[in-house]
């Protein structure tokens, strides 16, 4: 082991004329004095005192980031009865590369791949009967606990549902509660009751395709009309115009007249229909729903303007 002897050597001469014998000569050994010591290079380093380190070292946005990777991220989408719930999640399940969790997906999907629960499905159909919502929520409960799921995570919609004939709304939030894999984040999509039944009352659907058409694009000067009357008393600058024209024009070259004269109304669509759901939702769910999202993770939950377009709503 490597040692340092520090030694004090201090020395007084006297005058020339002094003998040289008087010269006194003063060593203080390096283990008898305060001032000096042997020390250990090893034991030193040993005792040197690391620094106080005050700053906080957690990076918190660096803890949620591996939180969020420890498990596939997951949504759930609220909100009133035809606001746009389906679509929203389609768009947000494509991004996310998610699984789509709906229940008419589903009965669809294992309808098309001929399954014994689809055959189920199919006979219910043809006999006019309303598929049974037990067998509905058990598909949902097994495509929500598959391996896919775990891995990718999901987005549900439409659930839970305003039909209590097998599971009481309360209960169906519960079983939310209750999953393995819980919704990371709650989208809550808003919409006033006038807007939304007039925005609904106004679809229409292609019976060859399936797909739905808003009014403003099966009859533009109805929504011309209905712009004008909503517009404030100020002038749009000429640029905002000719946005709005160039935008509307497209709209309308979209629609052929032979694919206008063919589109129909659905019962669902019916204006007194869509009264009576919204109705129902406010009664049944609403509240439980509210008291289910102030028990979440305030950051988690996001508001959106229903009356916004659905790839408005997207981004």
């Amino acid at each position: 082991m490597k040692t340092v002897n520090v030694l004090w050597d201090r020395s007084h001469k006297t005058d020339s004329e002094s003998d040289l014998d008087e010269e006194l000569t003063s060593l203080w050994v390096a283990e008898e004095t305060d001032f000096c010591q042997v020390v250990d290079e090893e034991e030193a380093r040993k005792r040197l005192k690391k620094p106080l380190v005050l700053a906080d070292l957690i990076d918190e946005d660096e803890v949620e980031r591996k939180v969020l990777l420890s498990k596939p991220t997951c949504f759930l989408i609220v909100g009133k009865p035809s606001v746009g719930k389906k679509t929203l999640a389609k768009s947000l399940a494509q991004a996310w590369k998610s699984i789509l969790i709906e229940p008419q997906q589903l009965i669809q999907e294992n309808i098309d791949a001929n399954t014994e629960i689809g055959k189920q499905f199919q006979e219910c159909l043809l006999r006019g009967e309303s598929i049974y919502e037990e067998l509905v929520i058990n598909l949902m409960l097994d495509k929500l606990r598959s391996p896919e799921v775990a891995h990718r995570g999901y987005v549900l919609c439409e659930f839970p549902c305003l039909s209590e004939d097998y599971l009481k709304i309360p209960e169906q939030i519960q079983l939310i509660k209750s999953l393995e894999l819980k919704p990371d984040f709650i989208i809550n999509i808003k919409c006033p009751d006038y807007d939304l039944c007039e925005r609904v009352s106004g679809q229409r659907q292609d019976p060859l395709t399936g797909k739905i058409y808003q009014q403003e694009q099966w009859n533009p000067d109805k929504g011309d009309k209905d712009k004008a009357k909503a517009e404030p008393e100020e002038e749009e600058t000429e640029e905002e115009e000719e946005v709005v024209e160039e935008v509307e024009e497209d709209e309308g070259l979209d629609l052929d007249a032979g694919l206008i004269a063919r589109l129909v109304k659905r019962p669902d669509d019916l204006r007194a229909i869509i009264e009576k759901q919204v109705a129902l939702y406010k009664d049944k769910m609403l509240r439980l729903l509210e008291d289910y999202m102030a028990d979440h993770d305030r950051q988690n939950v996001i508001e959106l303007d229903g009356n916004n377009k659905p790839d408005e709503l997207f981004v």
